[in-house]
């Protein structure tokens, strides 16, 4: 029933947009096109244009190709020519050289920043004498709507301009940055607001309520109390040291040890607040256990647990402002497989995970995994962790029913990234390289695809069957994770391990011993693997200050080569130890020239947005 009421609410504002204003809706914004007192007069319509807020985080990480992840060390944007390149070869500036991601750039999110400051302002008032009960949820969700916003931003920008108050087309353009501490201190007020306010809303996964005020909390505090804004630790950076406004981009007094104790604190409130996934293990969970422990959180959506609040896309995703739909396409959220599965699904490989991302992943038993290790470089795909077979495609990996024009090249359902040298002498590229015989220019560029957020419920016929895995924003674990990283970080260890063992034992992996740095690094691995395309990585790897740690390398793509066996008898191919020999080689590709530039840890504000207000002070760098 939630969901259906997101879903006609949506359609209730979108239709009254429509005759309001004849335009296209997709070029509205709701609360500044349509007629006011039309508006908060009713609280259905109300409601409605309080929902449309929620169109501001599109489908997040299952909006479009390419990923923030692209951005990083862990993945790598297929099809050159995007702007993905803006951010890994550092070639961003103000003219807007660089990809911009809706869901959390600037001139996207204003526009309902300002919806969200009229709702505020007329519920506030409550002319039409609404219910206490309905003006206090409307509120709280619009409170809590606007900290997302300028969370979005802050991650982006460091300090941004805060408007809180509705803007009038004569007002005058003056509205410089607010610093980075009044930045963060904005958006913890109204998440208090929202908190008081939303404190007997009913739970859902699609709309904010208690838990999603804690889970985002958490989010702001741990990022604030990172490194990347403190400033012993900054100044090492250059673009920041030489800064001359550093109240723009971080703090300029105060304790970082303080804001990691409140990041701590803010943590665990969610984490008392609520249960997690399977996180009872008092040893570790068996491999295929673990992988299907995996599979759920991602796969199940907002019927797990763990899901705190996203995008559900069956029922709020498709044909929404946002994505428009209609006659068997839908931009975004239902096309994930197509944009990143293999082509030899007939799919894109948008974004693909690189050799990078998959060495992270350990064995089964803890034990990190070396390319200079023998063992380990000969059958590289055996025995890793559970969650490196629930998130990645790689040779030999088993996957969907072929479509009947591929069988032919695969009866086996199997990816085939390698290349197979016959008895007689044939070579067969396998069908998802970027030589295979199926729209070989959509192949994977490193001999890896994605598996996580792929439907595999749905087969290859695109585009009737339009997948439906949601979009999660916010999540338990990855509060789970804010805690521990605030515990190593206050000196707080065996409360950190306690609480990693839990993710790891549902991960299948063995206990945690480790301590100091050691600990904390072990930490930040876990973490890349658990957040994979969960936008994260991107954040994650500025405010740790490891931007020459993720980019200053090449991308590495794995080369593998098969030889059959002499004595052996093979009428198609198939991933089989006992028929073929295998080589694996990991290979630098050039697609990007990868480097690390310092001005990359925050984005430009653009010159068209200085131009129209020249008390805008530019980040660094640029």
């Amino acid at each position: 029933m939630e969901k259906r009421l997101v879903k006609i609410l949506t359609v209730v504002v979108v239709s009254l947009l429509y005759v309001s204003c004849n335009e296209d809706v997709l070029e509205t914004q709701p609360l500044s096109s349509a007629s006011e007192p039309a508006v908060w007069s009713d609280p259905k319509l109300a409601e409605a244009a309080v929902l449309d807020l929620y169109q501001g985080t599109w489908a997040g990480v299952l909006s479009r190709e390419e990923t923030t992840d692209a951005f990083t060390d862990q993945a790598v944007f297929t099809h050159p020519g995007r702007g993905v390149d803006g951010y890994t070869e550092g070639k961003m500036n103000p003219a807007g050289n660089y990809m911009e991601m809706w869901w959390m750039d600037w001139p996207s999110l204003y526009p309902f920043i300002r919806s969200a400051n009229i709702a505020i302002a007329r519920l506030t008032e409550n002319e039409a004498g609404f219910d206490q009960a309905t003006v206090n949820q409307l509120l709280g969700e619009a409170y809590f709507m606007r900290a997302h916003f300028y969370t979005q931003l802050m991650r982006q920008y460091g300090g941004v301009p805060l408007l809180t108050e509705p803007l009038q087309l004569d007002d005058e353009a003056n509205n410089p940055r607010a610093t980075f501490e009044e930045t963060v201190n904005q958006i913890l007020a109204d998440l208090d607001q929202a908190e008081v306010l939303l404190a007997d809303a009913p739970a859902s996964k699609a709309r904010a309520h208690l838990l999603t005020v804690l889970a985002l909390r958490s989010r702001v505090l741990t990022h604030a109390a990172s490194d990347l804004y403190e400033p012993s630790k900054a100044s090492s950076v250059s673009t920041i040291g030489s800064y001359s406004n550093p109240e723009l981009i971080g703090y300029t007094s105060g304790s970082q040890t303080n804001r990691w104790e409140a990041a701590k604190a803010a943590s665990k409130d969610l984490l008392d607040a609520t249960t997690g996934y399977k996180l009872d293990y008092t040893a570790p969970a068996p491999q295929e256990e673990a992988i299907q422990n995996y599979d759920d959180i991602w796969l199940q959506g907002d019927e797990n647990q763990d899901f705190i609040w996203g995008r559900l896309v069956e029922e709020f995703g498709f044909g929404s402002r946002t994505y428009a739909g209609g006659d068997g396409w839908s931009q975004g959220p239902g096309m994930v497989a197509l944009y990143h599965g293999p082509n030899g699904y007939h799919e894109w490989a948008g974004t693909t995970p690189t050799e990078a991302l998959a060495s992270k992943y350990l064995f089964a038993d803890g034990t990190e995994f070396d390319w200079d290790n023998p063992a380990h470089a000969a059958a590289p795909y055996d025995n890793r962790e559970a969650r490196f077979y629930s998130t990645l495609l790689y040779d030999g990996a088993p996957w969907k029913p072929r479509t009947d024009d591929v069988v032919r090249y695969d009866n086996f359902n199997e990816l085939q990234t390698g290349y197979y040298t016959f008895s007689d002498g044939t070579i067969k590229n396998g069908v998802d390289t970027r030589q295979g015989p199926i729209e070989d220019w959509n192949g994977s560029r490193t001999g890896y695809y994605y598996r996580k957020f792929m439907d595999p419920r749905q087969p290859a016929s695109w585009p009737k069957n339009l997948q439906k895995v949601d979009a999660p924003y916010l999540r338990y674990t990855e509060v789970l994770l804010n805690y521990v990283e605030a515990c190593i970080n206050t000196n707080d260890e065996g409360e950190a391990r306690a609480w990693l063992n839990r993710l790891r034992f549902r991960n299948g992996l063995p206990a945690v011993t480790e301590t100091g740095s050691a600990l904390y690094e072990l930490y930040k691995r876990e973490r890349d693997k658990e957040l994979v395309n969960e936008d994260a990585r991107w954040f994650d790897m500025k405010r740790w200050l490891e931007g020459p740690y993720s980019l200053d390398k090449q991308v590495q793509m794995i080369l593998i080569q098969a030889t059959q066996k002499p004595g052996t008898t093979v009428e198609n191919y198939r991933k089989d130890t006992s028929a073929w020999d295998y080589t694996y080689q990991p290979t630098d590709i050039v697609l990007e020239n990868r480097r690390w530039q310092d001005h990359v840890y925050f984005l430009p504000i653009k010159q068209e947005e200085i131009d129209k207000d020249p008390s805008l002070i530019q980040n660094p760098g640029y």
